[in-house]
């Protein structure tokens, strides 16, 4: 076989394998020159003057003509393999057909046609409409008839058969034909495309070719070189299917009544939230799950001790129109403040939208506090009288009720008198006033101020007297509150100058005595006397006291006396010093003695003094000492 005969067989195969395949090719629009459903019978042919001599197509009843032998020196043409058809895919299920769930958008301009791809841009050329539904296959054959033989340059007759065996229609079908080397194309009964015909390559656009039809190509060729001649036609064509889905749009709307309906609550109480969700789509929504999260206030009981203060409920699906009630949500108040429940339901099918499928509720809760302040004296002496008060408050939101205020004595203090409006429990030491309600504090409104409890104590011995306030009211967490004073001794020295005469002579003596007594519970010390005497008095001798002898020095008119320093004078002791005189003089006719006395417990000097007559030759009897005090 030549070469070119070959490449004839090589071409016819390619053909059969374009045309036996099926096509999965979407749809392409219908070519203007398609021609009508029913197959079509050639046009007769013209008659042609044929030189003498030419060969003539052997007669209908004679036997046809023997086919030339083949070249056997030629390599046999490859023939390709008849492909396989796909096997159909096993139909989708309705339930696992993917839909957009996209809320619809409004409806948009139209927009300008598009143009017509380009013929190998594989785009859409058809209509949708035209296209079948579900799978089809669309099998185009095609058939080159020529006659076995032809003689030089004598013309013959071809027939291309193109014939749609499939179940839908084929599209925008295509018949190109590439001369062999030495045929001449010479006329159609259907015109090929103009442009190519010179270069041998013939093409015929025939449109659509539906299913079960077929079409004709008579065509007239002239042989012009003896040669073995394959002539070949091949056929393109576009298949499409289609799938109808419908598009829904399911919605997810959220409901939530709060009870109490108004947003306040005390504290401690329950708050209820019936949840509702309902489908306000078109399509069903699957694998609903509805999360409630509550903010640090509040508390549901089975998520106590976990660090995710929400719960969730599925719901398996609901569909156009469908209401579900979730069962009440009770919540404990354990915080006050702003607090908040916030439900959220979503859905794979659904499209999330906050305005519809996420709601918040929120609640004030409110709670009474109680708040107080024990004032106490930081220091005070033995046997004096302690002031104390309780300044009790509410610095919540909401009335605190029953309140109880109470007052722990100290064991060695004692109560001046029970305060108005509270309870002394004397074998208990303790006072108790009781305020039935406490309004929260207002600072702006007197009415609304803190409440001032005041109580005096009697410190009697030396200690630390503790006092312990506490508060309680219902729903209130107990308020306590400590404070001491440290009750110290004090040092009560008191100063008697007397003397021992009333009257004494010009030349004669008596003598002053200083008494000191500590009243007190807590010792003098650094006792320091002095004693000032009048000019007509000369001091002589001093005694009692350390051990020691006084200092004597005059100051202007006065003689100055000063005792050795005393160190202590214990609680309840007292001491006696004296300083003996003798009367110098009897002009001024009165002698004094004037006593300062200091120590280190009290900055205050203690002051005393006494007298006596001083006469000229006349004797007096001793004076009577005062009583001590």
């Amino acid at each position: 076989m030549t070469i070119m005969g070959r490449r004839l067989v090589f071409l016819l195969g390619m053909a059969l394998l374009v045309a036996c395949g099926p096509a999965r090719l979407l749809g392409a629009q219908a070519d203007p020159l398609a021609d009508p459903v029913e197959a079509q019978e050639p046009a007769p042919l013209t008659p042609i003057d044929l030189p003498a001599g030419a060969d003539e197509p052997p007669p209908a009843d004679l036997p046809p003509a023997q086919p030339v032998p083949p070249d056997m020196d030629a390599a046999p043409a490859p023939v390709a393999p008849k492909p396989k058809r796909p096997q159909a895919a096993e139909p989708l299920q309705d339930d696992a057909v993917e839909r957009a769930q996209a809320p619809a958008p409004a409806a948009a301009p139209a927009a300008a046609p598009a143009p017509a791809p380009a013929e190998s841009d594989g785009g859409f050329i058809t209509s949708p409409e035209r296209l079948p539904l579900g799978r089809h296959e669309v099998v185009v054959d095609v058939e080159v008839q020529a006659p076995a033989e032809m003689n030089l340059n004598k013309p013959a007759t071809a027939v291309i058969l193109v014939a749609n065996a499939g179940s839908s229609d084929a599209f925008d079908v295509t018949v190109r034909d590439e001369l062999p080397p030495g045929l001449k194309f010479v006329s159609s009964t259907v015109p090929p495309e103009p442009g190519a015909v010179e270069q041998g390559i013939l093409v015929w656009k025939l449109g659509t070719l539906p299913a079960g039809a077929s079409k004709k190509i008579p065509m007239q060729v002239t042989p012009t070189q003896v040669v073995h001649m394959d002539h070949a036609a091949t056929v393109t064509f576009r298949a499409g299917s289609k799938a109808r889905s419908l598009v829904r749009e399911p919605k997810l709307k959220v409901e939530v009544v709060q009870a109490p309906s108004v947003a306040r609550q005390l504290k401690g109480k329950a708050v209820d939230y019936k949840i509702s969700v309902t489908n306000t789509g078109d399509g069903p929504a699957r694998n609903i799950l509805v999360q409630a999260k509550l903010s640090p206030g509040l508390r549901h009981e089975s998520i106590v001790g976990s660090d995710e203060n929400s719960l969730e409920h599925p719901i398996e699906s609901l569909g156009p129109g469908d209401r579900y009630d979730l069962p009440t949500l009770q919540v404990d108040t354990t915080q006050g403040g702003r607090q908040t429940c916030t439900v959220k339901a979503t859905s794979p099918d659904v499209v999330f939208n906050a305005a519809d499928a996420e709601l918040e509720r929120a609640v004030d809760v409110v709670e009474p506090k109680l708040k107080i302040d024990l004032a106490a004296p930081e220091k005070r002496y033995t046997d004096t009288v302690g002031q104390y008060s309780v300044t009790v408050e509410n610095p919540g939101t909401a009335p605190a009720k029953n309140v109880q205020v109470s007052v722990a004595l100290p064991v060695n203090g004692k109560l001046v008198a029970a305060p108005q409006g509270a309870v002394y429990d004397g074998k208990a030491q303790r006072l108790v006033w009781t305020i039935p309600e406490l309004p929260p504090t207002d600072p702006t409104n007197p009415a609304l101020k803190p409440r001032v409890l005041p109580f005096e104590v009697r410190l009697r011995d030396v200690g630390y007297y503790e006092v312990t306030a506490e508060a309680k009211a219902d729903g209130v967490s107990k308020q306590l509150q400590k404070r001491s004073t440290d009750v110290q001794g004090m040092a009560d020295l008191d100063l008697i100058v007397y003397e021992r005469k009333r009257v004494v002579d010009e030349g004669g003596e008596t003598m002053f005595l200083i008494k000191l007594q500590n009243y007190g519970k807590k010792e003098a010390s650094g006792v320091q006397v002095v004693a000032a005497l009048s000019d007509n008095l000369q001091p002589t001798e001093t005694t009692g006291g350390p051990e020691g002898e006084g200092h004597m020095k005059p100051e202007g008119k006065n003689i100055l006396v000063q005792f050795p320093r005393i160190d202590r004078i214990g609680p309840g002791a007292s001491m006696v010093l004296g300083v003996k005189v003798k009367a110098v003089k009897a002009d001024d006719g009165v002698g004094t003695c004037e006593v300062t006395v200091k120590h280190d417990d009290d900055a205050a000097s203690l002051r005393g003094m006494a007298n006596v007559k001083v006469s000229q030759g006349r004797r007096t009897a001793g004076a009577a000492e005062p009583g001590m005090k």
